[in-house]
């Protein structure tokens, strides 16, 4: 009898754990999944990069005032700020947004209306191997159903001095509120650390050498 009721303790316990594996696997997976989806961000990054650009051997960069279209007239600067402190820590030198002022002033044009020949002066004035320009398209809380995220939304284009042509371009989003913030309300990023990601995102792909002394 003892040895009877023992073996049905353990063929119920083998059967337990047949159904806990898989209930457990499921659920961890299911888990998984959904830590994915919640650190998935939808952001977009889309650039255009010109055959053998890596070797124009780009060192010194001038980023030009951003237009701004949005609301907060301040986006474009704030956006140039974040675009120059991070092309800095990719070891390229930056010209001083000073000097470019001082060099826009001069030439006495709206930044809309600067012709190829522009360009190339500002480089051979300043020193400068390509012109960073474009626009803040997105900067901006946008309310949806039941939260509020971040959009952001920057274009930008690269400008080769010496022959004035586009090397590299690229439109970067923020592309919405993530997974979590969505569903569970979770806090997301900041309008600004959203804009820092994007402009990271965005100057990850630029063909930038490294400095040399």
């Amino acid at each position: 009898m003892g040895i009877f009721y023992n073996n049905n303790v353990l063929s119920m316990r083998k059967n337990c754990r047949r159904k806990i594996r898989p209930l457990s696997f499921r659920f961890f997976s299911l888990i998984t999944v959904l830590l994915v989806l919640g650190g998935c961000a939808t952001d977009d990054v889309r650039h255009y990069l010109r055959p053998n650009a890596e070797a124009a051997g780009i060192k010194k960069i001038a980023v030009l005032p951003l237009e701004t279209l949005t609301q907060d007239q301040y986006a474009g600067e704030k956006v140039r700020r974040m675009l120059i402190s991070e092309i800095l820590s990719r070891r390229a030198d930056v010209i001083e947004p000073g000097e470019i002022t001082s060099f826009l002033v001069a030439l006495q044009k709206p930044l809309y209306r600067l012709e190829m020949k522009d360009i190339r002066e500002l480089g051979e004035k300043l020193g400068a191997d390509a012109v960073l320009l474009g626009s803040v398209e997105a900067y901006k809380m946008t309310s949806g159903l039941t939260v509020s995220y971040p959009d952001v939304s920057i274009n930008l284009r690269l400008v080769e001095t010496s022959s004035g042509k586009i090397i590299w371009s690229a439109v970067s989003t923020s592309g919405g509120a993530s997974f979590w913030t969505r569903h569970f309300g979770a806090e997301g990023l900041s309008l600004s650390e959203t804009a820092r990601k994007v402009v990271k995102e965005a100057v990850d792909t630029l063909p930038l050498s490294d400095k040399t002394d």
